[in-house]
Formats: C-alpha cells, sequence, structure tokens
C-alpha cells in the first residue's frame, strides 16, 4: 500500500517558526486543519505543540478537534446551512458568517444551548465567492448586533481561493478601512480583522500587510511551507512535513511510446503527437516503473518527485508509470519512491481511506 509519511519534525519546525512570525507582531493565527481529514495522529501533533486555535470546514472535524482538546479555540469556515445551526454553535466558538438568516438560527441555537456563539463577518472584496457586499455592511452589521446569544469578534475577507485575487496591501486596507467605520459608526471594537491567509504571509516579510489585519488563517504554508505570491517556499519554512511513498510493482525497460491506433483513453484524454510512436521514436527504449498509486488516490499532475531523474508518463485509475531512465538510483522491484505534495495532492490523500497514513521518525517519549 502507498504511505503518506507525516514528520513530526518539520511539522514541529514550520509550527515554531510561523509562531514566532505572528507572535512577534501581535497577531492572533488559526491553523486550518481541513485538509488533514480529521486525522487524529496528524491533530494529536499539533495539539502536542501547543496549538490552541483550529479551523475546519468539517464539523466532524471540529468536532474531533474538541475531543482531543478541549480547552481549544475552534473555528468554523464553511457557511453554515441554518439546520446545523445547533450542531455548529456546540462544536465551533466561532463561525465565519454571510446570510442574516444563518446568523438567526445560531442565535437561536446559542441561547438554547446557553452560549455565545461568536461571529466574523466575511465582506465580499472582489473573489466572488462568499461575503456581505460593502454597501450593505453597516446594515448588516446592526441587524446581527442585535441578536442575542451572538457576539461579532471580527470582520474578515477571503481572497485568492477561486479566482486568485491578491491580498494587495490596497485590497486589505480596504478591510481595515471597513474595520474603522464599524468602530466609529458603531462605538464598539472588533478584536478580530481576519484578513490574513497562506498567501498574505509575504505581505508580512515585505512589510505590505496593514497594522490592523491582526488575524490570520494558515493550512498550506504550515504544513508544506509554500509561498504562495512568489512561488517555492516560505523562507524558514520547510516543504516536508507531508510525502507519498509509493511502491514499484514493475520495473521494465520498454518502448518510448505506444503502437496501435489511438483513441481517448479512459479519463477522456487524447494522445499527444508525441507520444504516438512505431514501439518508440525511433526504437528509442526506456526504464519504466510502473507504482502502486492511481487517480482513485491523486492527480498526477501535483506530484513532485524528490528524484530529479524520475519523469511522470501517465496512469490510470490505479497506477502511476514513470520513466527512471535518468536517475542515477539503482531502483528494485519493491523499492519506494518518494514525492513532495502540493496542497491539490495532499488534501486527495489525506481524504482517501485507501491511503495509509504513517508518522514518522516520532520523538522518543
Amino acid at each position: 500500500m502507498s504511505r503518506v509519511l507525516i514528520d513530526p519534525a518539520v511539522l514541529k519546525h514550520n509550527f515554531k517558526a510561523l509562531d514566532k512570525l505572528f507572535t512577534k507582531r501581535d497577531i492572533h493565527w488559526t491553523a486550518v486543519t481541513k485538509v488533514l481529514c480529521g486525522h487524529k495522529p496528524a491533530l494529536k501533533l499539533l495539539v502536542g505543540l501547543g496549538l490552541r486555535s483550529f479551523a475546519d470546514s468539517r464539523l466532524a472535524n471540529l468536532k474531533t478537534i474538541r475531543k482531543l482538546c478541549p480547552e481549544a479555540e475552534t473555528i468554523y469556515i464553511r457557511p453554515v446551512r441554518p439546520k446545523s445551526a445547533p450542531n455548529a454553535v456546540k462544536w465551533a466558538d466561532i463561525s465565519l458568517n454571510t446570510e442574516l438568516a444563518t446568523i438567526r438560527a445560531l442565535s437561536k441555537a446559542a441561547l438554547e444551548q446557553n452560549k455565545v456563539h461568536g461571529i466574523i463577518i466575511i465582506i465580499e472584496l472582489g473573489e466572488l465567492r462568499e461575503g456581505v457586499m460593502p454597501d450593505r455592511l453597516l446594515e448588516f452589521y446592526r441587524d446581527v448586533f442585535e441578536l442575542k446569544g451572538i457576539e461579532v469578534v471580527g470582520i474578515g475577507t477571503n481572497l485568492a481561493c477561486m479566482y486568485g485575487v491578491l491580498p494587495t496591501y490596497d485590497k486589505l486596507m480596504q478591510l481595515a478601512l471597513y474595520k474603522r467605520i464599524i468602530e466609529l459608526k458603531f462605538k464598539t471594537k472588533l478584536p478580530l480583522c481576519s484578513g490574513g491567509s497562506s498567501i498574505s504571509i509575504p505581505n508580512i516579510l515585505e512589510k505590505q500587510l496593514p497594522k490592523e489585519i491582526n488575524h490570520f488563517r494558515v493550512g498550506e504554508s504550515l504544513f508544506l511551507g509554500t509561498d504562495l505570491i512568489n512561488g517555492g517556499y516560505i523562507k524558514g519554512l520547510k516543504p516536508d512535513a507531508f510525502l507519498l511513498a509509493a511502491s514499484i510493482v514493475e520495473l521494465k525497460e520498454k518502448p518510448t511510446g505506444p503502437l496501435g491506433e489511438m483513441v481517448e483513453n479512459a479519463f477522456g484524454e487524447a494522445p499527444t503527437t508525441e507520444e504516438i510512436g512505431e514501439w518508440g521514436h525511433g526504437g528509442e527504449r526506456a526504464e519504466r516503473a510502473v507504482l502502486n498509486i492511481g487517480r482513485l488516490d491523486v492527480p498526477f499532475e501535483h506530484l513532485i518527485p524528490f528524484d530529479e531523474g524520475i519523469n511522470i508518463v501517465g496512469g490510470a485509475s490505479d497506477l502511476l508509470v514513470v520513466d527512471v531512465s535518468e536517475s542515477k538510483e539503482d531502483y528494485k522491484l519493491g523499492d519506494e519512491i518518494r514525492f513532495r505534495l502540493d496542497y491539490p495532492a495532499l488534501l486527495a490523500l489525506m481524504h482517501s481511506r485507501y491511503m495509509e497514513k504513517e508518522v514518522v521518525n516520532q520523538p522518543k517519549t
């Protein structure tokens, strides 16, 4: 079976580096753990590191977190379905919201559970995902402010998730100005201005973050070290907290191109001209390894071989084919080949019930 390898030392390194970065600037940060898909051993590692603020888009995962660490702050980051309001209040201290009817349902549930539920109002700043339109913000806040059992703990926004709208200084300054306007208009204080995420970390490093932005929701950079603006990895973070190890189940020298009449493959893809050959281009042959992982588990285009001499050729539902001809390693049948992951790859692998997840290099207790 292929394995996702989780390295506690790398996770600890990234956690401490991010915690230092945010703490130094009086920024409250929350780990977005949805990519872990409720995997208890990984969540336990984060709790053991001292993380006490978790965000997730699945209430079942927040329930797991609450049971692992009752004192942790839990934030539900997907818009609440009104019928799910009781469970949202039960498992989340705070939720991100944009609909008044939903917040009224949360108010009712909070009163029934004798709780005060925190709300972060998400404002539309151009990404066209969820968000209250700016011209309705003051009216919306007024209506929410009057509800019992509800505390507006802040405002926020989502950027770069769907269309890739960048969190520029000017965009984040808009959010900061809305915070000021609300505080002046209603003579109140909003503790959180939640405009930060993994993609906004370079704003801190480049001193392009308005001082009002004091809450970050961070997932990808914690787990993969990714610099989502400049490419590569953020200075001081490591990319290898999560790796894929897949086993070689066939290793043979074969032609570099298929032979025969061609149609679209099982995934609707037509072969390129370069792939069609007379048993290879001019009789060329290559050493090919077939691995025990397929598209059922992960999209191949999101895998990065550790071995730079390996090229991904293609695959099917259950198998991945790689060319190892240029590798300096002497691979054998049964050997593992390791891959770095980007976010879509990690998400797919952690979600797959067919994939073994293994914590490696466990520190001795």
